[in-house]
């Protein structure tokens, strides 16, 4: 067998008795040979002995890299990419010496292995007594037992703050190694600020020099993590769990509170009541709502409001697995599953030349999935598949453009304000309640058609419309209560002139 062409060694969590036998005689064997020995970090116990034990130790270290370092996301990909170098140079074996543990918790070690590998060169691991053993016995803490998370401080500070809740679990116990300077204290305290209360307590864990000494702990406000000099190659966080219900911007949090409303007997009366059927009025207010914010550019609304729109996806997905017909995750699945393949130019190799084609795209991967599923696609109408319970001014928009796609539409605007006149003038000559309901439906469908020829969205244009006539007859009423005659001591002439005066001094103001 070939000797390996990188080694990667781990130094133990601190004092130079807990090197492993094995570590010792590698590092040993690499003086005598000449051997170069790259360590991550200087700043260990081990360093002072190793270099009483062996007087020709060539110590080279990447602690300028931490210092240096513009940002966290490179810092572990530059000291792969030079051990990688280095033994790819023809210098021989390259030993890289890491403390505690190479393959828990240190994200370098496994930048290196990947690109190592995907270089050809040869490994050998060397394993050493990791961090973990040390800062849970000064916890006084089964890691087995509490489900503990890991993630490195270099690699939680690089995460995008959109993603930390992503990444951590805050209702299960964390350990952050590598805590090595109060930069990086100040990256991690503001990612964790994502998942955490700022005054939540956590611990400090620094671990010894010598192996008989205890490990010290010091316990801080969240907040406080940059404004102590605790922080170096030996120190840990350590975060403890926090209660479901502390943490809000955790997406399970929202999960536990709607499996709590409904749980019998001691959840929430009403909620228990409820069933898909009488929530549908609930979830249509919730959409509209959040159109509403939409159209208002109201982003803290918008905020508020997807988040109501969200109660009702985990609402109806908790009575779903209460009756047993699917969970939470299978909406999650099924989601993802649609995205994915509905998007082969974006998690596939398929090439599109724009959104036409995308669009093109999706129905025909819709219309593979249901003939997989066997459906009659040979059947099926250009209206199915329109939702019913979508407003009615939008469901026929929709039907006038899948029907226009056939060829079966109007050849022009003019064609469709003469049948607009037309449906008017039915309106007017209508005699009984029933046909003057069929009229007003004929009419107002034809709206909709206009509306289409001119590329507006009819729905969309009416609610602008009500939200105008909104703010003009509010005012209205404000101009009559400064005045002292409420509108219905008012004629129909004189709020005709208060509408006037409404109108003037609202259009007069910017839309908000």
């Amino acid at each position: 067998m070939s000797e390996p062409q990188i080694t990667i060694l781990g130094l133990g969590p601190g004092p130079w008795e807990l090197l492993t036998r094995e570590a010792y005689e590698v590092l040993a064997e690499a003086v005598e040979r000449g051997q170069p020995i790259y360590f991550r970090t200087l700043i260990h116990p081990t360093i002072e002995s190793l270099r009483r034990a062996f007087p020709g130790l060539a110590l080279q270290s990447f602690d300028a890299l931490y210092d240096a370092a513009q940002d966290w996301e490179t810092l572990y990909q530059r000291m792969a990419e030079t051990i990688c170098a280095a033994a790819s140079a023809g210098e021989g074996p390259v030993i890289y010496a890491v403390p505690g543990h190479p393959l828990v918790g240190d994200t370098s070690v496994q930048l290196l292995l990947r690109l190592a590998r995907e270089r050809g060169l040869g490994l050998r691991l060397v394993a050493g007594l990791s961090f973990i053993e040390p800062v849970c016995t000064a916890l006084e803490l089964d890691p087995l037992e509490v489900g503990l998370q890991i993630i490195d401080a270099v690699s939680l500070a690089a995460l995008p703050g959109d993603e930390v809740a992503g990444k951590i679990v805050p209702t299960t116990p964390l350990l952050v190694p590598h805590l090595y300077n109060r930069r990086l204290a100040s990256a991690v305290k503001l990612a964790l600020g994502e998942c955490y209360p700022d005054e939540w307590q956590v611990t400090l864990v620094r671990l010894s020099d010598q192996a008989q000494e205890a490990a010290r702990l010091q316990r801080l406000a969240l907040y406080e993590l940059d404004r102590q000099s605790l922080a170096d190659h030996l120190t840990t966080l350590y975060v403890p769990p926090v209660d479901a219900l502390t943490a809000l911007r955790h997406p399970d949090t929202l999960r536990s509170i709607t499996k709590r409303l409904r749980r019998d007997p001691d959840g929430c009366p009403w909620d228990r009541q409820q069933t898909h059927q009488t929530l549908v009025p609930f979830v249509l207010e919730e959409t509209y709502e959040v159109v509403e914010a939409l159209e208002e550019n109201d982003m803290s609304k918008l905020a508020e409001e997807l988040g109501d729109l969200l109660l009702q996806v985990y609402l109806h997905a908790e009575i779903a697995r209460q009756e047993g017909h699917f969970a939470l995750g299978d909406v999650f699945e099924q989601i993802n599953a649609k995205l994915i393949r509905r998007h082969p130019h974006v998690f596939g190799d398929v090439k599109v030349s724009g959104a036409g084609q995308v669009v093109q795209n999706w129905e025909a991967i819709k219309r593979a999935e249901r003939q997989a599923a066997g459906l009659p696609v040979q059947q099926e109408s250009v209206l199915d598949r329109v939702p019913l319970a979508s407003p009615a001014l939008t469901v026929a928009q929709e039907y006038q453009k899948r029907a226009a796609k056939v060829g079966f539409t109007y050849a022009n605007m003019n064609g469709v304000l003469d049948k607009l006149n037309e449906e008017l003038r039915e309106l007017a000559q209508a005699r009984s309640d029933e046909e003057r309901r069929e009229e007003m439906g004929d009419l107002l469908f034809m709206v909709a058609r206009a509306a289409s020829e001119l590329n507006i969205d009819a729905e969309a244009a009416l609610r602008q419309a009500n939200r105008k006539f909104r703010r003009r007859f509010r005012c209205m009423e404000e101009l009559a209560r400064s005045e002292g005659r409420p509108l219905q001591e008012r004629s129909r002439e004189e709020l005709r002139a208060l509408w006037r005066r409404a109108k003037a001094q609202v259009d007069a103001l910017p839309e908000a």
